[in-house]
């Protein structure tokens, strides 16, 4: 867990552009965020595609990070990420 500045610079590297259609990807994602409310309850589940997307339930699929290189800087700093298994060559 993070603390409060984290979480919320994370937040703002989490968002999608928001006219891009849902695309389906067939890969299960490479890092998995759950959301939570109050007393902890799961509200949702993001999964992150190294590929610069984030898929939720709600969208039918992955929707393009508007800043894709911030998430994966904000990752890697934090010792998470690197190559996923199904893209390397």
């Amino acid at each position: 867990m993070g603390d409060a500045a984290d979480i919320a610079e994370l937040a703002g590297l989490l968002e999608v552009v928001p006219t891009a259609s849902a695309f389906v990807c067939m890969c299960a994602g490479d890092v998995r965020f759950t959301v939570r409310g109050d007393r902890g309850k799961v509200v949702g589940e993001l999964t992150h595609h190294l590929g610069g997307g984030v898929e939720w339930h709600r969208w039918g699929g992955e929707r393009p990070l508007l800043r894709p290189q911030g998430l994966a800087r904000w990752l890697a700093e934090r010792g998470v990420g690197g190559p996923s298994p199904a893209r390397v060559p």
